[in-house]
C-alpha cells in the first residue's frame, strides 16, 4: 500500500481539526503542520469537495469536521484524495509492461497476494477513525493492533477453507 504526500499531510491536516473547536483557518493548519498555507489550502478543498469538513466565513471562520470524528474513517479521507485512476484494486492493469495485458493475467500467484493485502488495509482503515487518532499515541497504537488483529483473524479463518476459495472470497 502506497501512502502519497498529500494522504498524509491531509490526514494530518483533517485531525488537527479533530482536536480543535470550533474551528481552524487554513494558516493556522499550515502553521501546526509545517506546510505552506497554499498546501493545507488545496488540502482542505478537497476535503470539503469529499464532504468531510465544512468551510465558514467571516473573522470567526474556518474550517471544521461535516460529522463528528468518530463517524469518520481514515480510508475516507485517504479516499479524498485520490482519484479513480489512482486505485490500487487495478493491479494487472498497472503493471503490463510494455504490453496491453499483463502476461500472468491467466494465471498469476502474485495477484491473490495483493488482493488480501489491500483488502486487509482497506478494512483496518475503514474501521479507524480520527477519533481513534485523535487520542495519544499509546491509545491510538492499542486501538490499531486491536483492529488489525480483528481482520488478520477473519482472514486466517477464510484461509482455512481455502482449498477451493477465490480471490473473491477474500475480499
Amino acid at each position: 500500500m502506497h501512502i502519497s504526500a498529500v494522504e498524509e499531510y491531509g490526514l494530518r491536516c483533517v485531525l488537527q481539526l479533530a482536536q480543535q473547536e470550533p474551528r481552524l483557518a487554513a494558516s493556522q493548519i499550515a502553521e501546526r503542520e509545517g506546510i505552506s498555507v497554499q498546501y493545507a489550502s488545496k488540502i482542505m478543498h478537497l476535503l470539503k469537495k469529499a464532504g468531510l469538513v465544512e468551510a465558514v466565513r467571516g473573522t470567526q471562520g474556518g474550517f471544521c469536521l461535516s460529522r463528528p470524528a468518530n463517524a469518520i474513517s481514515v480510508k475516507e479521507v485517504f479516499s479524498a484524495f485520490r482519484e479513480d485512476s489512482q486505485r490500487q484494486d487495478d493491479f494487472c492493469g498497472n503493471y503490463k509492461g510494455q504490453l496491453n495485458h499483463c502476461t500472468h493475467l491467466h494465471d498469476c500467484t502474485v495477484r491473490p497476494v495483493w488482493h488480501v493485502l489491500s483488502s486487509y488495509f482497506d478494512s483496518v482503515l475503514k474501521e479507524l477513525t480520527l477519533e481513534d487518532l485523535s487520542k495519544s499515541e499509546k491509545e491510538s497504537e492499542e486501538r490499531l493492533k486491536i483492529f488489525a488483529q480483528k481482520e488478520a483473524d477473519r482472514i486466517r479463518e477464510k484461509f482455512k477453507g481455502a482449498a477451493n476459495a477465490t480471490v473473491g472470497d477474500f475480499q
